[in-house]
């Protein structure tokens, strides 16, 4: 892999910009799984080299793993591995080192889609990602410098702590594929995979810590629903009339006591919200059961889910496309009011029914 490859995959991803209307939207999917490929650059003791200053000549692979948190941010899990190293040549030995560097990181990732500073259904989505963990090392280390033997050769195994910044761009493909074009900044808290400082008698000569740069290019696969997330993005953009109209009949959905059988006093509201979806073909609609914090909360989950699909088939029995609907008990995660007076565990005993477009 060398600097054309990076070059034509910017090329590549600028060329997918004109693809007619694709959009993929990140908060719709809980997960994402990266695999990619690149260069390492080595800094160090032995000189820096960054920024295909010299032809790349060191080679990796990578993955990662992200979690969406909220709008601006996912948990991240990364991983790399492959070869580092640094050669000079003008010694007839060429000496210098090679190394297998395999890292791995948690860590977050800041996306600047969040809608604040970019749209998040922007097809182009900048980050930045900061992470923690380890790393081994296998150097092989060739030396020939004031105070070794000439021409020594020094094989060494090794684990330290380590760190990563960086960032980079997504670029949409599809509404689950993204290309991923970044750079990491990688430092690590021991100082040997160079081989310098190098002590026969034990003596640190040098307080450099050795790092490198990652350049990569690769793909994300995002998956797993996010519907919550994605509700609030959109809801938004339903006529704020519907919205209000919904929101007061859902008000009074009421069940029997300890059951999610709902009461026949409720139907006429439900009844208007199934009017306002038939008439309103392109709204979806995600119905949330909550709970007040009397009993076991595993209870309350399993209770609250319960009451939110017996609604969801409510609008389904009454012909709305059950593709358009769906569901997800709360239990008691999520008050509006205080549950340590009767009135506000009323309060908090209630089904939303929330509208959204889903493009």
């Amino acid at each position: 892999m060398n600097k054309k490859i990076f070059i034509s995959c910017a090329v590549l991803a600028l060329s997918l910009l004109g693809i007619g209307d694709v959009a993929a939207q990140n908060y719709m999917h809980k997960f994402g799984f990266e695999i990619n490929g690149g260069l390492r650059e080595y800094g160090g003791d032995r000189g820096t080299r960054y920024f295909l200053a010299e032809k790349p000549e060191y080679q990796a692979i990578g993955a990662s793993f992200g979690y969406y948190v909220n709008p601006s941010f996912d948990a991240i899990v990364t991983a790399s591995m492959g070869e580092l190293g640094h050669r000079d040549d003008s010694y007839p030995r060429k000496l210098g080192f090679t190394a297998q560097v395999t890292d791995l990181t948690l860590g977050l990732r800041f996306k600047f889609t969040n809608g604040k500073i970019m749209n998040e259904d922007s097809r182009i989505r900048p980050f930045l990602n900061a992470g923690w963990g380890g790393m081994q090392s296998i150097s092989r280390i060739v030396h020939e410098q004031p105070g070794y033997d000439d021409n020594f050769v020094n094989n060494r195994s090794w684990i330290a702590a380590h760190w990563n910044a960086g960032g980079g761009v997504r670029i949409a493909l599809t509404d689950g594929i993204d290309l991923t074009l970044q750079s990491s900044y990688n430092y690590t808290y021991d100082d040997n995979y160079d081989g310098l400082p190098f002590s026969l008698s034990k003596v640190r000569l040098n307080a450099l810590h050795d790092a490198f740069l990652y350049h990569s290019a690769g793909f994300v696969f995002n998956f797993g629903d996010n519907d919550a997330a994605y509700r609030f993005k959109h809801e938004e953009e339903v006529p704020k009339e519907l919205v209000e109209k919904v929101n007061l009949a859902a008000k009074n959905i009421h069940f029997e006591t300890a059951s999610a059988t709902i009461k026949e006093e409720s139907n006429a509201d439900l009844d208007s919200i199934v009017n306002i979806l038939l008439d309103n073909p392109t709204i979806n609609v995600y119905v949330e059961g909550h709970t007040d914090n009397v009993g076991a909360p595993e209870d309350k989950m399993t209770s609250s889910q319960k009451r939110a699909d017996a609604v969801q088939a409510y609008l389904a029995a009454k012909g709305v496309d059950v593709t358009r609907l769906s569901s997800k008990g709360y239990g008691e995660t999520q008050p509006i009011a205080d549950n340590s007076t009767p009135e506000g565990r009323a309060l908090n005993r209630r089904v939303e029914v929330k509208l959204y477009y889903r493009k």
